[in-house]
């Protein structure tokens, strides 16, 4: 075969070689980053690669990509301003894939009980007013299409005599979610989702030591809560917004997430 029939070699490309494109970051906000439910959730999310914005104002040192100061002496509306503020700063243009509020805590009290208001007011203050925060930081600085998570309780969907301050303030939250699905009427971005979370007990440190005999079998794990919050933070075409999620288990089968209107 002769020099002129030879196939003539290709030509060098032009520049350096492509380069895989990276993966877009995705970022959350954890409202009650320091609780025993908030710090697994960091934890998870932190491990699928998520940037977490952990914000507590109880907590400063948390496994966080960026810690979030909110000042816990301040009143709520002061928190609010201190979140939003920090969060921008943070963001420094960027939007939020998730807002995920997992604040609360639990207070007994039935209207005889002495402490009963003392004990509504905290529980105001740890469940609503940290979702009424998570939620108007998500109106500004959640993207379009991006999931809201506020803490409620599966006691909450029915009377509660023995813990009214626990049974009104998680109500209260169920009506936030609810509320907060019109996205046109509340401020929310154009297709992004509310929903809220309603377990029924835990398997945390503190209810081993309340409940010692208690049936564990029937408590969901913080492990396996966290990653369904991450799968939905992930993925929100899977939830309906406006409804409560209720955490069921039995016989110490995986747990399982009820919708609940």
């Amino acid at each position: 075969q002769d020099i002129a029939s030879r196939a003539a070699p290709a030509p060098p490309p032009l520049g350096p070689p492509p380069v895989a494109m990276a993966a877009v970051a995705r970022r959350v906000l954890i409202v009650g980053a320091g609780g025993q439910l908030g710090r697994k959730v960091c934890e998870v999310f932190g491990a699928r690669a998520w940037q977490t914005f952990g914000a507590d104002p109880f907590a400063t040192k948390l496994e966080v990509t960026q810690m979030l100061s909110m000042n816990g002496k301040s009143t709520p509306e002061d928190q609010g301003r201190q979140l939003v503020s920090a969060l921008q700063s943070a963001l420094a243009g960027a939007k939020l894939d998730a807002v995920v509020n997992v604040a609360g805590g639990f207070a007994m009290g039935a209207a005889s009980d002495a402490d009963m208001v003392a004990n509504l007011r905290t529980m105001v203050e740890s469940s609503l007013y940290s979702s009424a925060i998570a939620a108007h930081a998500a109106t500004g600085l959640l993207r379009p299409g991006g999931l809201l998570v506020l803490p409620g309780a599966a006691a909450a969907l029915g009377p509660t005599a023995w813990s009214l301050p626990y049974g009104a303030s998680k109500a209260a939250v169920h009506h936030l979610v609810r509320s907060l699905a019109d996205v046109e009427t509340s401020g929310l971005p154009a297709g992004a989702k509310s929903i809220g979370l309603a377990p029924q007990t835990l398997d945390t440190a503190q209810n081993r030591k309340a409940m010692p005999d208690a049936d564990r079998g029937a408590w969901a794990t913080l492990d396996e809560v966290a990653e369904q919050l991450e799968a939905w933070c992930s993925d929100p075409s899977g939830v309906e917004s406006g409804l409560v999620y209720v955490v069921h288990k039995a016989g110490g089968r995986p747990a399982t997430f009820e919708p609940i209107k």
